[in-house]
């Protein structure tokens, strides 16, 4: 009897300061239970990176390439965060070594006739291996409502013949020089740029964040992409094709000014308004080659850009799977006091002529669950308003048409455009695609056979692009109007991931579909110039 009450106390006492210690301990259990919750909207978010686009400004500060932590380092209350993104391709390209065009005019030596001759396309068939992109990106929390993030592109040092793909608008960007001893002045396409023009800069985002200050906004100030479309925001490393759409180059540009950003539902409805500086030359160029980064101001107007973006229906487990509808506008005035193009005084473009500009679009990405998950589509229509440069100034102003020289000399340098009136060029995209490793079979091909394991890693892509990325003179008013020409554009893709969704190798074949024209004053042809393009891509 007496064993029977002492084991009794001793269970009891057990008892006791078990349930003391477990009720010490809930406030550490819901903590744990906080940050389980955390890391499962973290792994989420990771999971989900090429899926969704990067319209939170929490996605833009962090690193969020790879299945694993970034690098972090923490002293004195700083957190440094540090990832990154290289990419280094092959491109084959079909060779063709005259350009989209056969209608410019050049001098020949000592003759000040001119003769015609075809645009050139030497520079821009060659097959050749790149370093495409060389990121490194730094994110720095300072406080709790304080961060900021710098990224830089090495990558981009000193390429003056820097150009993306085929595809993308290059055409309008001239080229002087002596070939074949002959000088010519108007637009060849050997792919050089003239050595005043804004070179390509390793600066890419350098922004302090201000966020938690007021509930659901946060707030960003220095250099960064404005508000834009859904493909011009995503994470280069997280792209569905080895680039990015021609008709993106639209809005895929960064500028240096402030945002605010108000979140709301968890993300389901954001929206994004924004003061830019908005140099000019920015809106109907190449933006990989004339930039608006890192550059002051040439105009006394700014750029006010908004974006909103809606998730109607955003579930992983739900048939109806997520869909998100996107709509942008940036609005501003760009140039100075000058009322004509003149080359002698084209320093920092103050004397265009001051011009109303515009940059839009809107998107719709969808990927449905239920048995057809793994499925994916996105759509994007884009458009910019602006003057195009004349040729004389294109290396310092953005892109230039083509000067037909139907009347003889006149304008300026090279035949080029006296006063071109401002022009709209339009585009859009359609893509879709299948991602194996989130489709009813993954179960299956993941334990399978080797031929089954390389399957389950793949996913297979297509896309069908257009984009009004040729400019030539108008045939009744050559100095004044320009005239807008599509190029097409199908590509064939075949991402197969290593290691993640940031860690892959990328094959498309791109058919490209020139603008042509049995008019012999537009001289328009097809080019020969499909491109076969393989990304190596490491991210960390």
């Amino acid at each position: 009897m007496r064993r029977s009450w002492g084991s009794f106390l001793i269970a009891a006492v057990c008892i006791s300061l078990c349930t003391e210690t477990l009720y010490a301990a809930s406030p550490a259990v819901e903590d744990l239970k906080a940050e389980v919750e955390r890391l499962r909207k973290d792994i989420a978010a990771r999971e989900d990176i090429k899926l969704s686009p990067i319209t939170d400004t929490d996605q833009h500060l962090s690193g969020r390439y790879g299945p694993n932590a970034e690098v972090v380092t923490r002293g004195d209350g700083v957190k440094l965060e540090i990832s990154g993104l290289l990419q280094v391709w092959y491109q084959h390209v079909d060779n063709d070594t005259v350009g989209v065009t056969t209608a410019g005019f050049g001098f020949p030596p000592n003759n000040a006739t001119p003769i015609i001759l075809p645009e050139g396309n030497e520079g821009n068939d060659n097959d050749t291996f790149r370093i495409r992109r060389s990121e490194l990106r730094f994110s720095i929390d300072v406080h709790k409502h304080v961060s900021a993030f710098v990224m830089i592109d090495p990558a981009r040092e000193a390429n003056d013949s820097f150009y993306p793909i085929p595809t993308l608008p290059r055409h309008n960007i001239p080229s002087g020089g002596i070939a074949n001893g002959v000088d010519r002045i108007t637009p060849v396409q050997s792919g050089i740029v003239p050595s005043e023009v804004l070179r390509p800069r390793l600066l890419q985002d350098a922004f302090i964040t201000f966020k938690d200050v007021v509930p659901h906004h946060t707030f960003l100030i220095g250099q960064f992409k404005p508000p834009a479309g859904e493909e011009a925001w995503r994470n280069s490393g997280a792209l569905d094709f080895v680039e990015r759409a021609m008709v993106t180059g639209i809005n895929n540009v960064r500028d240096i000014g402030a945002m605010v950003n108000g979140n709301w539902l968890d993300g389901r409805v954001q929206y994004y308004f924004g003061v830019f500086n908005g140099p000019s030359g920015t809106v109907l160029t190449d933006p990989e080659l004339t930039e608006a980064g890192n550059r002051s101001d040439d105009n006394d107007a700014k750029d006010f850009g908004w974006r909103l973006s809606v998730r109607p229906v955003w579930s992983n487990e739900k048939w109806y799977g997520r869909l998100e509808l996107g709509y942008h506008r940036t609005d501003g005035e760009h140039g100075e006091a000058g009322q004509e193009f003149d080359p002698d005084f084209s320093l920092n473009a103050l004397n265009i002529e001051r011009t109303s500009i515009f940059r839009q679009g809107a998107w719709a990405w969808y990927r449905p669950s239920g048995p057809v998950r793994g499925w994916w589509l996105r759509g994007e229509w884009g458009q910019g308003h602006d003057r195009y440069g004349s040729g004389a100034l294109t290396g310092l102003l953005g892109t230039g048409s083509v000067d037909l020289g139907a009347t003889g000399a006149r304008g300026g340098q090279g035949f080029t455009q006296q006063r071109p009136t401002p022009v709209t060029a339009s585009g859009w995209f359609f893509s879709t695609g299948y991602y194996m490793p989130e489709s009813i079979f993954a179960a299956g091909l993941k334990d399978g056979n080797w031929a089954e394991k390389a399957l389950y890693n793949m996913e297979f892509a297509f896309r069908y692009e257009v984009y009004e990325n040729v400019a030539m003179e108008d045939l009744v008013q050559p100095d004044r109007h320009t005239d807008q020409f599509k190029t097409q554009a199908w590509t064939m893709g075949l991402n197969y991931y290593l290691q993640g969704r940031g860690t892959k190798i990328q094959a498309n074949y791109i058919i490209v579909d020139d603008p042509a024209s049995a008019n012999p004053l537009r001289g328009l042809r097809e080019v020969q110039n499909n491109i076969f393009v393989v990304n190596f891509q490491l991210s960390f």
